[in-house]
């Protein structure tokens, strides 16, 4: 008995085959196939519901079972778009080169070394398709910096996190058990369960003030991963692969100004309203305030409102105390007003 995979592969070259071989007897085919004429008779039996999208007349494989059975005789049609083997071309199989070479960076553990095999058998079977065809551009980090996560997520070893939180505008130190490492619109993250225990800048130790539970961290954020000796707790299956939209606790409405646009396309939304003038109305998904506060901050007045107010208040706080300290280092005669 073959799988179900084996199977597929050698149907795929059993249609041309058939069609290349008309009133072909069954012990003859099965014979250039390397199987018994019980397994071809199940082939058959699997292609003749096999087709073309639709699967109504004139789509499927036509198969006359009748010549089979009775006479010993294949006789198969409507496959003209499996006329020969399947090939790849050497742009398709350098596509997949590249897109193998990505998985095998990135992912770890099994996943990584199956990427990996994969990658070297279709370079060996397929000529002129080498990888570096195609540039390959992924916010994947530093090497040291995946190096060292990938060692600890295969040892199962706590680490120390040296990481620039964009949103909150700081560095933090996170006492880490890195889980895995996925990608997501071109962008790698780490999954890892966060001890609560992190501390600011590059202060020894670690504080509280934080709780624990699982965390999402931007590779190309994390500057340095520090062993601990410590093993990793078991803390169950990361929450990988989730649509981006499930990280949100919260939405926002924003009201922007047409020079503000840019925001559909660089952000995901779950709504965009048009407005007069070009402007644009758009409900954001949210996860971190401190993301929000940043994203006012960066487009001003362009801000036309926001629902609900407080989630204006973080970028109105943080915009007072960057005025304040400005007033402290250049003098009140700075500002205007």
């Amino acid at each position: 008995m073959s799988t179900s995979a084996e199977q597929v592969q050698r149907m795929l070259v059993e249609v041309p085959y058939l069609m290349t071989n008309p009133g072909i007897g069954v012990d003859e085919a099965a014979e250039a196939f390397g199987i018994t004429p019980a397994q071809l008779g199940r082939d058959l039996q699997a292609l003749w519901m096999c087709g073309l999208p639709g699967q109504g007349g004139g789509d499927l494989i036509e198969i006359d079972m009748d010549a089979v059975e009775d006479s010993g005789v294949i006789r198969l049609g409507n496959a003209d778009y499996l006329s020969r083997p399947m090939r790849f071309t050497p742009d398709e199989a350098t596509s997949l080169v590249v897109a193998l070479e990505a998985v095998a960076e990135l992912a770890t553990g099994e996943l990584s070394e199956a990427a990996t095999r994969a990658r070297r058998t279709l370079e060996d079977l397929v000529a002129g398709a080498p990888a570096d065809r195609v540039e390959l551009r992924l916010s994947t980090g530093d090497d040291a910096v995946r190096a060292g996560l990938r060692r600890a997520i295969r040892t199962g070893s706590r680490v120390r996190l040296v990481y620039d939180n964009a949103s909150r505008g700081r560095t933090t130190r996170p006492l880490v058990d890195p889980a895995v490492i996925e990608t997501r619109g071109g962008i790698a993250y780490l999954h890892a369960w966060s001890s609560g225990r992190e501390t600011d800048g590059d202060a020894p130790g670690g504080t509280g003030g934080a709780r624990p539970g699982w965390r999402t961290y931007r590779l190309d954020r994390i500057t340095g991963v520090e062993e601990t000796g410590e093993p990793a707790a078991d803390h169950g299956e990361a929450p990988v692969q989730r649509p981006w939209f499930d990280d949100a606790q919260q939405t926002v409405t924003l009201d922007l100004a047409a020079p503000a646009r840019w925001i559909v396309e660089y952000c995901p939304t779950t709504s965009v309203t048009e407005l007069a003038d070009g402007a644009v109305r758009v409900v954001l998904p949210v996860g971190d305030p401190g993301w929000v506060s940043g994203l006012l901050l960066r487009l001003g007045d362009r801000v036309l409102a926001v629902e609900p107010a407080a989630a204006a208040e973080g970028a109105r706080e943080r915009a007072l105390a960057g005025l304040e300290l400005n007033r402290e280092l250049f003098g009140e005669s700075a500002y205007s007003g």
